[in-house]
């Protein structure tokens, strides 16, 4: 039986033969659907894994081993309804067999299609400002951008050319701002290399959803900050679809003395219709 108040949908648009649109869609609610989701702030693509018991034959044969959008989402029925909790490309589908019951797996990359598969060309000459650089590029590779933290004017002196992996020439000028680059839910987010987006706070606490005690923990990420290791803590709750890397979250735990803001660095969503998981667990460090 479903737990009560859960909600999943899963979405697949059908691929054509030549990856540059789709050319139908599978709309599956009324099954089991179970996930696990991992997203942070890494070069490496946001990753999902999703099982579906008793696909129809028909749809097992319709969604391809590769290419294929899938958009999650979930949520709870008497609050907010269903959230978009991922939208990614399958890079691998899979069909178990355990009588009387068929489990498809999806295994997806959130923009594997944009991120390990397309090259661009762009030539810009002198003077030309960095931020119109990564524009042309994010639209070139096809993806918009959800966010863009404001810079200074910084400019190409001597222009800017590039041929190659569209994801490598993101590095390059979205480094020369100062910003970090991720792709969260299919759009581009771009942020301040040691901050956070600009989304009001997230209040976390025991009376928004938090599970048990924040566990701390000693971030040696040092490329990641200008001063080396930070410690960090582990935060789990309920299911929230809403966070995503780099947001800031207000936390809170009177049984440890937290109070303060942090910088999401990662998160997972686990989730289940029939089993006991329906969480989010976040590595999140002070900010």
């Amino acid at each position: 039986m479903a737990r009560f108040d859960r909600m999943a949908s899963v979405e697949v648009g059908l691929r054509n033969d030549t990856f540059n649109g789709y050319i139908g869609t599978i709309k599956l609610s009324a099954l089991r659907i179970s996930f696990s989701i991992q997203k942070n702030l890494a070069w490496s693509t946001n990753t999902a894994s999703v099982k579906i018991w008793n696909l129809s034959q028909e749809n097992r044969n319709r969604i391809k081993d590769y290419g294929d959008q899938v958009i999650l989402s979930a949520g709870y029925r008497q609050d907010a309804g269903e959230q978009l909790l991922f939208i990614g490309n399958t890079t691998q589908v899979s069909h178990a067999y355990d009588q009387p019951e068929i489990v498809t797996t999806l295994d997806c990359g959130d923009g594997e299609r944009v991120l390990n598969q397309k090259s661009i060309t762009v030539s810009f000459k002198e003077k030309v400002p960095v931020r119109q650089v990564v524009q042309t590029i994010a639209d070139q590779l096809g993806l918009s951008i959800s966010e863009f933290t404001a810079t200074d004017n910084v400019v190409y002196e001597q222009g800017f050319e590039y041929a190659g992996m569209g994801k490598n020439a993101l590095d390059k000028a979205v480094l020369r701002l100062g910003l970090r680059w991720s792709v969260q839910n299919g759009k581009l987010q771009i942020i301040p290399q040691y901050g956070t987006t600009s989304k009001p706070a997230i209040e976390i606490n025991a009376d928004t959803g938090m599970i048990g005690i924040p566990q701390r923990y000693t971030d040696k990420r040092a490329a990641v900050y200008l001063d080396g290791p930070r410690t960090g803590y582990i935060v789990q709750t309920t299911l929230r679809p809403d966070i995503l890397p780099g947001d800031r979250l207000n936390i809170k735990s009177e049984r440890i003395g937290l109070n303060g803001p942090y910088a999401v660095f990662s998160i997972k969503h686990e989730g289940d219709l029939f089993g006991p998981n329906w969480r989010s667990i976040m590595e999140v460090i002070l900010v």
